[in-house]
């Protein structure tokens, strides 16, 4: 039977359950959709909700059901009384306990944190509101921050984010935004109360291998699962699931018990610990210019100057990709990580791939008369306030002045959670050959001296290599990476494929990762696609660009003056890159 088709989430919200009492009575799930199943409940681990029919187990998301059957899930795993388990639908691998296992017969009872109310009740912040616009639209969402003057907020069952200016919401929906940030306010007070706490706690025994294995992690409930440690921040620890190791989680400090506390307390020292002390770097370079006033040398960031981060200025370490921002401060390289080829290990290889890329681009046409030559990138001439180098870091602004003396701003958000890209430029309106700012995404040719090579040895590493398109106007559309551009573009001539609303990569190019590319908005923005600047084939170099329509209107006529909103994308319609991926082949 199809269990609701057998949903298995790509990234959860991991909330610590606890054994059902009456696991063998047959229960009515209802799913979002009203559909109904009648099954027996297991356990409620993180936010997956197990089920059992016809003598199986099936592990689905929380998110999934409807609010009476969540509420039921919830229920039912506020008892202790476990339920021996029922032949799981795949085999799993037996747990590799974090230390030795204590005596026969022997019980340790966890230790649980003391919390404040405000730490053990998300119930506020988990719920689903209504948010109106000032025209009178309702959209449903949980609240998930408040940014200056935007609210951030996720559909239930989804950890991507919607930013919606304060501006466009109703005196009521605003007030509401204020009073829940308000208590998130509160909650990261208490949290760091107990940052200082755990200053003091006795560090366990850790080795260096503890970083790279899939460890027993204990909730402050008692419930256990198996992860590898990730990071840590003030509020929560990352950890990569064994039984889920898509993406890093993250788990708020307050729902693990403090033995699990100690434990990623001295991971996070031992990371600190064998990192190589005292890099070389090098420091912030002003651009030159000539004795004309032209530009010589772009401006360069403080950088490391040895190693694999050798000439980046910021860099992010995570369980499924590595992302470093050049020091040029316009270019971020994404480097996926494979599954490791140790069950019992969390740490990959980075793949054998030249990596992904995401450029801020501020294009301008210095020779508008002249059609037979491109439009050029702007250089940075100088940087203002240039950060500093920083492997720790997840947002970083990068601000300063371009080759034709307009300022600069550009964003990103760069985590464990997921990537996102935003910016803007100031350029006086007497610019002789005016600016535009764009974003774009960039899958690079991956298969070396492929010219050379023959089709028969190319078509195994191309193999099911794909990019899904989401057109705005039409439907879904596939793009096979070994079917030539010229059929692609035949294909695709007088049709709606641009602009889209996403595009995803998949395939065996990218080993067992999917990466998502989508705006999170397309309210007067323009994502396209395009084939790379050379190359027969689409594994020889994919480009997207994500800029607004005017942006787009105005490089397509030259008229600056009637498409003057080209040079900012806001936090609300930044390009966000999400990457998820599977358990390898």
């Amino acid at each position: 039977m199809n269990v609701f088709n057998k949903y298995l989430v790509l990234s959860l919200v991991f909330v610590f359950g606890q054994l059902g009492l009456f696991a063998q009575t047959i229960h009515s799930w209802t799913d979002t959709q009203g559909r109904t199943l009648q099954a027996s409940f297991v356990k409620l681990e993180g936010t997956f909700l197990t089920i059992r029919m016809n003598g199986k187990d099936f592990p689905l998301d929380l998110s999934y059901f409807s609010p009476q059957s969540q509420n039921l899930a919830r229920q039912l795993a506020a008892s202790v009384a476990p339920v021996a388990a029922a032949p799981p639908v795949s085999p799993t691998p037996t747990p590799t306990p974090a230390r030795p296992a204590p005596a026969s017969g022997s019980s340790k009872p966890v230790e649980k944190p003391a919390l404040p109310k405000i730490l053990t009740d998300d119930s506020v912040l988990e719920a689903e509101y209504e948010w109106k616009s000032v025209d009178d639209r309702t959209l449903y969402a949980i609240f998930s921050s408040l940014d200056d003057q935007d609210l951030n907020i996720r559909t239930k069952g989804s950890l991507a984010e919607q930013t919606i200016p304060l501006s466009l919401l109703s005196n009521k929906s605003v007030a509401l935004a204020k009073k829940l940030h308000g208590i998130v306010l509160k909650k990261r007070k208490a949290q760091g109360e107990l940052a200082k706490q755990r200053k003091n706690v006795k560090i366990p025994e850790l080795k260096p291998d503890d970083l790279k294995r899939y460890l027993d992690w204990t909730s402050s409930d008692g419930n256990t699962i198996e992860a590898a440690f990730v990071d840590t921040s003030e509020n929560a620890v990352t950890v990569l699931m064994k039984r889920s190791p898509n993406r890093p989680i993250e788990i708020p400090w307050e729902r693990l018990s403090l033995e699990s506390q100690s434990m990623a307390e001295g991971l996070k020292k031992l990371k600190v610990k064998l990192t190589p002390k005292a890099p070389r770097l090098g420091p912030y370079l002003e651009g030159k210019r000539d004795d004309e006033g032209l530009l010589k040398s772009s401006a360069v960031l403080p950088r490391y100057l040895d190693g694999k981060w050798k000439n980046y200025n910021s860099v992010l370490e995570s369980a499924v990709y590595d992302v470093a921002l050049s020091s040029n401060g316009k270019d971020v390289r994404i480097w996926l990580k494979n599954a490791s080829a140790d069950k019992d290990s969390a740490e990959g290889e980075r793949a054998q791939r030249r990596p992904l890329a995401v450029h801020f681009r501020t294009w301008y046409d210095p020779t508008p008369d002249d059609k037979t030559r491109g439009w050029s990138d702007r250089r940075v001439a100088s940087f203002k306030s240039p950060p500093q180098v920083s492997m720790e870091r997840e947002k970083t602004t990068v601000t300063g002045t371009l080759d034709n003396g307009a300022t600069f701003e550009f964003n990103m958000d760069i985590s464990h959670r997921g990537l996102s890209f935003w910016g803007k430029v100031n350029e006086k309106r007497s610019e002789k050959f005016p600016t535009t700012l764009s974003i774009s995404f960039y899958s690079p040719n991956f298969i070396p001296n492929v010219t050379n090579m023959a089709m028969k040895d190319i078509e195994p590493l191309v193999g099911n290599g794909v990019m899904y398109l989401d057109p705005l106007e039409s439907k879904r559309q596939t793009i096979d990476m070994m079917t030539k551009w010229t059929d692609i573009m035949n294909k695709a001539k007088g049709t709606d494929w641009n602009p889209i609303k996403s595009a995803e990569f998949t395939g065996t190019p990218f080993g067992s990762h999917s990466i998502k590319v989508t705006p999170s908005s397309t309210r007067k923005m323009y994502l396209t696609w395009s084939k790379g600047y050379s190359g027969t084939f689409p594994f020889q170099g994919i480009h997207l660009t994500h800029r607004t329509e005017d942006a787009y209107n105005a490089r397509r006529t030259g008229d600056f003056d009637e498409y003057k909103d080209r040079l900012t994308i806001s936090k609300s319609n930044r390009l966000q890159v999400n990457i998820s991926r599977g358990r390898g082949k």
